[in-house]
């Protein structure tokens, strides 16, 4: 079976109106890529598996002050671990 990864960006964003730029650029990076399975929470994280996404929020949020990181996440199968940890 294939793994497949998914991206984890964290970001906190300046509290003014700099936060409007950086929506205003995802909405627009979105409508230019077509839908895409992309998950956005309350708290300022997105899961994508597109990595070209993934680091445009990351510098995104950097073009309007703000800091972001980016993780990569992948399902685990127990099988594959290893001592049953």
């Amino acid at each position: 079976m294939g793994q497949s990864t998914t991206y984890v960006v964290d970001y906190d964003l300046p509290a003014d109106n700099r936060r409007k730029r950086f929506y205003r650029a995802v909405r627009k990076y979105l409508a230019a890529q077509g839908d895409e399975e992309t998950g956005w929470s309350t708290y300022s994280v997105v899961f994508t598996r597109d990595v070209g996404f993934a680091w445009f929020i990351y510098h995104e949020a950097l073009k309007v002050g703000g800091r972001a990181n980016v993780y990569e996440a992948r399902k685990l199968d127990p099988l594959e671990l290893v001592g049953g940890e």
